[in-house]
C-alpha cells in the first residue's frame, strides 16, 4: 500500500498560518486606516472653515499612517478666490514657521519619501519638519487654478512610511483639496450674492426659460436708476413696451433669445415716464453642464456719455477743420504704412519738395523714408527759401505722425538773438541773466571780469552778488529786492574790488519772470570821480558868489552897525547922575532897541556864512523883517527899499541861511538891475492856498493843491531880462552881468528852492522891471510864541535857578534881571562846577540856564550830564550862533528852549516862570 504524501507539510503550513497572519494585520491595518480615512473625510466635509479641515486632515493621518506630526505648505491664501500670495505659507500647523523661498517650495512639488534624513542632503527637507532626525514623507497636488498643496507627515522612527502610507497620503490629500473647494464655492456663491446686490452697476437677471423671459432678480443700482424697486421688477417681462422701437432693440432681443453675449444701446424708460439711453450689456450664465439657466442684463444711464460723445464728434470736426488751417505740415500712418491723413500743408510741403516728378503716394512713400532714415529731426530748406523743421512721433497704434513747422522766422530770429548775443559778449557793460535766487544762468565777459575769474562758463551756477562788498550786498534786501518783485526794476550801487582796485559799479536787476532775473552793471567809477570834482568845483564857486556877497555887505554892515554903537554909546554917555529920571527910561530904551537891532544884524550875518547842515522851524516874517537891515546894507542909499508882510503866520522847517542866501542874491540882483540910478526894490511876503495857485507858469517846480505855500516877491523897476536870457535863466553859467557875475546865482537860487520843494515864478519885460516870485511849502502846525502882553509879567518868586557862563560880567547882568523878578540865582563861571551842584543835590534847581560855548565841555554835554544826573531839570541853551540840531546833544527831551545872544531876558523869563520847577518853601 502506497503512502500519499501530505498535501501540507508541516514547514508549509507553518509558511501559510504566517502568511494568513500578515494578511489579517495587513487586513487591519488597511482596516484601520479606511477608518481613519473614513473619519477623516467626514470631518473635513463637515468643517466649516479652512482651519478645521487641515486639523482634522492632520488627525486623520495621525490616526491612519501613524504620522506624529502633520505640516500643510502652499503656495496660495486658501481664502475666497485664491488669490496667489507673493511668496510660500505654510498653512498647518499656525505656529511660528520659518521663511520658506520658491526654492524650498519647488523641492517639494515632487513627492518625497526621505527614510533617514539625518543623511539626507537638501535642506528643504529639515527646515519645513523643523527636525534632522526620523522619516518625512510629502504628497504634492496641484489644484485647477494651478495651485499648489503640499502635505508633510513626519516621524521619529528611521524608514517608517512605506508605500501603503505613501497612497493613502495621496488619497488624503485629494481629499483635503475636494473638501477646500467645496468652503471656497460656498463662499464664493456669498460673496457674488454680496457683490451682485451692493454693486454700484444696476443688475437685472431673467430666466429665458420662463414664457416671456420674466425678471426673477434686480438689485438696488437698478431700482435707483430706474425707479422700478425688486417688488416692481419681478414676473416684468424683459422685452417690454418701456423700451423704444429700433434697430439695437431688435438685436438685442434676438441675442437675448439666443443666448449670446452684447452690449446694445435703446431708449429706455424710468418708473415716473422720464426716458433715458441705455446701455445694455447682456452675459449668458450656463451651469457646469453648458446650460442656459440665466441671462445677465447690466444697465448704463449713457444719455450724458452720448451727448459727450457727440460733443467729442463736432470737437474732432473741429480740429480736423483746424489741422487744415494750421500752417504745420501734418502726416498721420498706421502700423502698415498705411496714410490715415494729411492736411493740405502737408501736399504743399510735399509739392515743394517733389513737385510733379512722382505721385502724391510716390511722394509720401519717399519722404516717410527719408524721414524715418534721419535719428534726429530734420530741417528741410524748400525752393522758396522756406524752412520746415520735421518731427515724427510713435503714435499709440504703431503708426507714426510726421509733422512740419514752418521755421523760417524762428531761423531769422536764431541769427538775430546770435547777433545779440554777440553784441551783449562785446559790451563793456557787465550782463548776467540770473534765477531768482540770485545764481548765475548766463554771464557776458565783461561781467565774468567782475568776479576776477576766467571765461563766463567758470561763474555758472555762482551768486551774482558775491563780486560785491559784504556791506552793500547787505542792502540788496531793503533796497533792490523789494522794488524788483512790486516795479519790476531795482537801481542801487555797489563797490567791488577788481584787478586791485574799488570800483563802484551802477547795478540794475530787472525782472524777467517769476523764476529769472537779469542784473546789469555799468562800471561808473570815473564818473563818480568826475561828479566829486565837478561838486567841489561847484562848491567852490558857490562859496565863491557867497563870500562875494558877503564881501559886498561888509562896508553896509560895518557903517550900519557902527550907527547903532554911536547910538548906544552916545545916550550911555546921557546916563549919569544928573540925568532926570523921564530920560533915564527914554535913553534905556533907545539904547536896548539899538542892541537888538545890532543883535539881530550880526545873528543874520552869521546866519549868512553859516552851512546849511541843519534844519530849523521859523517863521518866515520874523526872518524876513529882521533881515531887513541886512539886506539894505547891499543896496545903495538912493535905492527905495520896501517890505509887506502878511499878519498870517508862516511857519516853516528850513534852512535859514540858504533862505537868506536867497533874500540876499534876489535884493541884489535887483540893485544890479537898476544899474546905478536910483529906482525901488519892493518885497512881499504873503500866504496862499496851494489851490489858488495850481494856474502859474512856473518855471522851477510845482504846486502842491493841497499844500499851504509863503510867496516871497521880490520887484524892480530896472532894465528887465532879455527874452532869449529869461529861458535859460536857471541853466549853469547864464548871467546877465558880463564879467562882473559868475552866472551860478539863478542856478544856486533853483536847488535851494528845489531842496525846500518849493517854486518859482519870473515876470519880466525889458525896459520894465522884473518880478521874482519863491514858492515855499508850509508846515501844518505853528510855534507857541510869547506874546507881547506876556513879557514883562512874570513873576520868578521861589524858583532857585542855576546860571553857568565863562563871562562874568554877562552873567552878573543875567542874574540881576531874574533877581529882580524874585528868582534867587547861584552863578558858575565854569561847568564843571555847575555839574557837580546838580550831582551833589538832584532836585534842588529849578531851572539850568547855560552858554554853549565854554571851556572843559560845552552847554551840549553840560545838558546832557546834568539830565543824567537829574532827569526833570528844566534847561536852557544860551548860544551865540542858536543852531539846535547841530548838536545831538539838544534834543528836544534833553533841553527845553535855545535862545540866540545877546539874550532876550524878557523870553528867558518867561520860559523859566513856564517850565521852571517851583520848590516848596523851607522848613522853618
Amino acid at each position: 500500500m502506497s503512502i500519499r504524501p501530505d498535501p501540507f507539510p508541516q514547514s508549509k503550513q507553518q509558511e501559510r498560518i504566517s502568511a494568513l497572519e500578515q494578511t489579517r494585520r495587513k487586513d487591519r491595518r488597511n482596516l484601520k486606516m479606511a477608518n481613519a480615512m473614513l473619519c477623516g473625510v467626514e470631518a473635513m466635509n463637515k468643517a466649516n472653515t479652512r482651519a478645521d479641515i487641515l486639523d482634522a486632515l492632520s488627525d486623520a493621518l495621525k490616526d491612519a499612517i501613524g504620522a506624529h506630526e502633520v505640516t500643510v505648505i502652499g503656495d496660495v491664501a486658501e481664502g475666497m478666490f485664491g488669490v496667489p500670495q507673493s511668496r510660500p505659507t505654510v498653512l498647518h500647523p499656525l505656529r511660528t514657521q520659518p521663511a520658506l523661498t520658491p526654492d524650498i517650495f519647488d523641492w517639494f512639488a515632487r513627492h518625497r519619501q526621505i527614510k533617514n534624513l539625518s543623511i539626507c542632503r537638501a535642506p528643504a527637507a529639515g527646515l519645513v519638519s523643523a527636525r534632522s532626525k526620523g522619516s518625512l514623507i510629502s504628497a504634492p497636488f496641484r489644484r485647477e487654478g494651478g495651485q499648489m498643496l503640499v502635505v508633510l507627515c513626519w516621524h521619529p522612527s528611521v524608514d517608517y512610511f512605506d508605500t501603503d502610507k505613501a497612497k493613502v497620503l495621496d488619497r488624503m490629500t485629494v481629499m483635503m483639496s475636494h473638501a477646500l473647494r467645496g468652503i471656497r464655492t460656498d463662499d464664493r456663491h456669498a460673496l457674488l450674492a454680496s457683490v451682485l446686490e451692493n454693486a454700484e452697476v444696476p443688475v437685472m437677471l431673467a430666466d429665458p426659460a420662463d414664457q416671456g423671459s420674466a425678471v426673477v432678480y434686480v438689485n438696488r443700482a437698478f431700482e435707483a436708476l430706474s425707479g422700478r424697486t425688486l417688488a416692481d421688477a419681478m414676473g416684468m417681462q424683459f422685452i417690454t413696451d418701456r423700451f423704444r422701437p429700433g434697430a439695437d432693440l431688435e438685436s438685442m432681443a434676438a441675442a437675448f433669445a439666443a443666448g449670446q453675449r452684447g452690449r446694445y444701446r435703446v431708449w429706455n424708460s424710468r418708473k415716473n415716464g422720464a426716458p433715458f439711453l441705455d446701455e445694455i450689456s447682456l452675459t449668458p450664465i450656463r451651469d457646469t453642464f453648458g446650460s442656459l439657466r440665466y441671462m445677465l442684463a447690466t444697465h448704463t444711464d449713457v444719455t450724458e456719455q452720448a451727448q459727450t460723445l457727440e460733443v467729442v464728434h463736432q470737437l474732432e470736426q473741429r480740429i480736423e477743420s483746424a489741422m487744415e488751417a494750421v500752417s504745420s505740415a501734418i502726416l498721420a500712418t498706421g502700423a502698415d504704412g498705411e496714410v490715415l491723413y494729411a492736411n493740405t500743408a502737408m501736399h504743399r510741403l510735399l509739392h515743394e519738395l517733389y513737385g510733379t516728378e512722382m505721385r502724391p503716394h510716390q511722394a509720401i512713400a519717399t519722404f516717410v523714408k527719408r524721414v524715418e532714415d534721419c535719428a534726429q529731426n530734420l530741417e528741410l530748406t524748400c525752393s522758396d527759401g522756406a524752412v520746415f523743421l520735421i518731427r515724427s512721433f510713435d503714435s499709440s497704434e504703431g503708426g507714426h505722425v510726421i509733422t512740419g513747422t514752418d521755421v523760417t522766422e524762428i531761423k531769422r530770429a536764431e541769427r538775430e538773438l546770435k547777433q545779440r548775443a554777440a553784441a551783449m559778449d562785446s559790451t563793456t557793460e557787465g550782463i548776467a541773466i540770473v534765477e531768482r535766487s540770485a545764481r548765475i544762468a548766463y554771464a557776458n565777459p565783461a561781467f565774468t571780469r567782475i568776479f576776477g575769474a576766467g571765461p563766463p562758463s567758470s561763474i555758472l551756477g555762482r551768486k551774482w552778488c558775491d563780486a560785491f562788498l559784504a556791506e552793500d550786498v547787505a542792502r540788496l534786501s531793503v533796497e533792490v529786492r523789494p522794488k524788483v518783485e512790486s516795479l519790476g526794476f531795482a537801481q542801487i550801487e555797489m563797490r567791488a574790488h577788481v584787478d586791485g582796485k574799488n570800483l563802484t559799479f551802477e547795478v540794475c536787476v530787472t525782472r524777467i519772470d517769476d523764476k529769472m532775473r537779469i542784473v546789469v552793471v555799468r562800471d561808473i567809477t570815473r564818473r563818480i570821480e568826475y561828479e566829486d570834482a565837478r561838486a567841489s568845483f561847484d562848491k567852490k564857486l558857490h562859496d565863491f558868489e557867497k563870500n562875494e556877497s558877503i564881501g559886498r555887505l561888509a562896508a553896509g554892515v560895518a557903517h550900519d552897525f557902527n550907527n547903532l554903537l554911536a547910538v548906544i554909546n552916545g545916550h550911555s554917555a546921557l546916563l549919569n547922575e544928573r540925568t532926570a529920571p523921564d530920560k533915564v527910561q527914554l535913553y534905556s530904551e533907545r539904547i536896548n532897541a539899538a542892541s537888538s537891532r545890532a543883535a539881530k544884524m550880526i545873528n543874520r550875518f552869521l546866519d549868512l556864512g553859516m552851512s546849511a547842515d541843519n534844519q530849523s522851524m521859523i517863521d518866515l516874517r520874523n526872518l524876513m523883517s529882521e533881515s531887513q537891515d541886512l539886506l539894505r546894507s547891499a543896496l545903495s542909499a538912493e535905492t527905495r527899499f520896501t517890505l509887506d508882510l502878511d499878519d498870517a503866520e508862516m511857519e516853516m522847517l528850513c534852512y535859514p541861511s540858504d533862505l537868506l542866501r536867497v533874500a540876499l542874491n534876489l535884493v541884489q540882483n535887483a540893485q544890479d538891475a537898476l544899474g546905478g540910478r536910483p529906482g525901488q526894490i519892493h518885497q512881499c511876503l504873503k500866504r496862499f492856498a496851494g489851490i489858488d495857485l495850481m494856474d502859474l507858469p512856473l518855471a522851477i517846480g510845482s504846486i502842491d493843491p493841497e499844500q499851504a505855500y509863503a510867496r516871497y516877491t521880490v520887484e524892480d523897476s530896472g532894465s528887465g531880462i532879455p527874452a532869449d536870457v529869461l529861458g535859460r535863466l536857471f541853466h549853469e553859467h547864464c548871467s546877465t552881468k558880463g564879467q562882473r557875475g559868475s552866472g551860478i546865482g539863478m542856478m544856486a537860487i533853483a536847488e535851494i528852492i528845489r531842496s525846500h520843494e518849493g517854486a518859482i515864478r519870473i515876470l519880466s519885460q525889458e525896459g520894465h522891471g522884473t518880478r521874482v516870485e519863491i514858492f515855499l511849502p508850509l508846515s501844518d502846525y505853528s510855534v507857541t510864541r510869547i506874546s507881547d502882553e506876556d513879557i514883562g509879567s512874570v513873576r520868578l518868586d521861589g524858583q532857585l535857578i542855576l546860571l553857568v557862563d565863562d563871562d562874568a560880567q554877562v552873567a552878573e547882568s543875567i542874574a540881576a534881571f531874574l533877581e529882580r523878578l524874585g528868582a534867587e540865582v547861584s552863578i558858575c563861571l565854569h561847568p564843571d562846577e555847575a555839574l557837580e551842584a546838580i550831582k551833589e543835590d538832584p532836585g534842588l534847581w529849578s531851572f539850568l540856564v547855560t552858554d554853549y560855548n565854554m571851556p572843559g565841555q560845552n552847554g551840549g554835554q553840560l545838558a546832557q550830564a546834568a539830565k543824567s544826573a537829574d532827569g526833570d531839570l528844566p534847561i536852557v541853551i544860551v548860544t551865540a550862533l542858536a543852531r539846535k540840531l547841530s548838536d545831538p546833544n539838544l534834543s528836544e527831551d534833553v533841553i527845553s528852549a535855545l535862545l540866540g545872544k545877546p539874550v532876550d531876558l524878557n523870553t528867558l523869563a518867561h520860559l523859566i516862570a513856564q517850565h521852571g520847577r517851583v520848590l516848596p518853601p523851607p522848613q522853618p
